[in-house]
């Protein structure tokens, strides 16, 4: 009978929601090459359209939200960072913005990073 007791509480302890701790999530990211703007020389260089759909979902709105889009390699050495602010940068619970940028072309990029700021807002609506 025990066993039973503590089976259904592990089970129940599984499946309560649990908090990531962040009030925006990614729902989707795309990337895309793209001729640069501007060559540096005589040789055509590709950049990456890097685009990403964020969702607000804490219950609170939050604003001011920067996405800071961090490129790593095999072995997690850090390659290259930018911050950018997302539009629209206020989300009320639920709602999504999108994140373009243009990143580099980089031969031993691996994995990418988010890392949001924003400032939550409190007040009722």
């Amino acid at each position: 009978m025990r066993r039973i007791a503590l089976s259904l509480v592990l089970v129940a302890g599984l499946a309560a929601p649990v908090s990531a701790g962040d009030a925006v999530i990614i729902l989707q990211e795309n990337r895309t090459a793209e001729m640069a703007k501007r060559p540096r020389d005589h040789r055509k260089q590709t950049t990456i359209r890097h685009v990403a759909l964020l969702q607000n979902v804490s219950s609170l709105s939050i604003r001011g939200l920067r996405v800071t889009v961090e490129l790593y390699d095999y072995f997690g050495k850090l390659l290259w960072a930018k911050t950018a602010a997302a539009r629209p940068a206020s989300l009320r619970p639920g709602e999504t913005a999108t994140l373009s940028l243009e990143t580099p072309n980089l031969e031993s990029y691996r994995s990418t990073r988010y890392r949001f700021d924003y400032r939550e807002d409190k007040t009722p609506r």
